[in-house]
C-alpha cells in the first residue's frame, strides 16, 4: 500500500499541469473546436497523401493514373470481359 501511495502522488503531481490547462481550455470551448478542426484538416491532408501512396503502390489509382486507364481501354475495346 505504501508503493501505491508513493506512485500515486507522483502522478497526481505528473498531471497537474495538464489538469490546469484543461481548466483554461474549458474558458474557451470555441478555440478547442477550432484546435480540433485545424488538427483534423492537417491529419486529412496526411491520410490522403498516404492513401494515394499506397493505391499508386497496389496499382489500384484508377482515376490517377493516365496509362491505367489506356490500358484497361485496350484491354476490355473489344466488349469482353
Amino acid at each position: 500500500m505504501k508503493i501505491k501511495k508513493f506512485l500515486n502522488s507522483i502522478i497526481q503531481e505528473e498531471l497537474a499541469p495538464i489538469r490546469a490547462r484543461r481548466k483554461e481550455y474549458e474558458k474557451d470551448i470555441g478555440a478547442v473546436y477550432d484546435i480540433l478542426k485545424a488538427g483534423s484538416a492537417e491529419a486529412r491532408a496526411i491520410a490522403q497523401v498516404t492513401l494515394n501512396e499506397v493505391k499508386a503502390a497496389m496499382k489500384i489509382n484508377y482515376f490517377d493514373d493516365p496509362g491505367l486507364i489506356e490500358a484497361h481501354k485496350e484491354k476490355y475495346k473489344n466488349g469482353t470481359f
